[in-house]
């Protein structure tokens, strides 16, 4: 016992510094709006009164805590966010490439892929009407096979583009990995102990003395 106390008498710092110095992560549901999907709810979270306008601000406080399950809770988050930058940035240039593919073989006016060639004439036949001068060839309308071809593969990139950045985007945002660190995070806080020195008094002696909280 003496030297349990003897080791609390010269560390007090250690656990003092993490109840002391760190506060609970609040978290509050505010109102937002997403365009056309209308109006919803989204988590804010709240370090000493005072709004957390990026959940990557609550790293330094969730790592100084020193909790395990909140620092590995909250890093499979940033795994999770890496990964969705890379689906965003991928899905954002496979989007600008569908598009330049799309616009280089573009539809026509009515939305088909019909043009207009000519077809040589065969020698020793006429190719024109008998109040016409013969002409060089015969005007047809030709399905243009490789344009809508290219258009179609122009739209499956976008479209994938479209749904990797999707994907990522969700990716990004704040989860279960972080309401699970947070709630780790406060429980350390309310787990651990708090050491000072304060007045005390019993029937036989006063003074000071190291006073432990849990």
């Amino acid at each position: 016992m003496k030297t349990l106390y003897l080791f609390l008498l010269l560390c007090p710092t250690l656990a003092w510094a993490q109840s002391e110095t760190l506060k609970p992560i609040e978290k509050d549901l505010v109102p937002t709006y997403n365009g056309r999907y209308g109006p919803s709810v989204r988590n804010q979270y709240v370090y000493d009164g005072l709004d957390v306008r990026r959940t990557m601000d609550l790293q330094k406080y969730i790592m100084a805590s020193g909790d395990a399950s909140a620092i590995q809770e909250f890093n499979k988050y940033v795994a999770s966010r890496h990964a969705g930058t890379a689906f965003v940035v991928t899905g954002i240039a496979a989007m600008i490439t569908g598009t330049a593919v799309m616009a280089s073989n573009r539809a026509n006016k009515d939305g088909t892929f019909y043009s207009k060639q000519v077809v040589p004439c065969p020698p020793g036949f006429y190719c024109g009407t008998p109040s016409s001068a013969a002409s060089p060839g015969i005007t047809t309308t030709v399905y243009d096979s490789k344009r809508a071809r290219g258009n179609a593969v122009g739209g499956i990139t976008l479209l994938a583009g479209g749904i990797l950045t999707g994907i990522g985007w969700g990716m990004r945002i704040p989860g279960p990995h972080v309401r699970r660190a947070v709630q780790y995070y406060n429980r350390s806080l309310r787990n651990g102990l708090s050491l000072r020195i304060e007045p005390y008094a019993s029937y036989s002696s006063s003074g000071l003395g190291l006073v432990g909280r849990f």
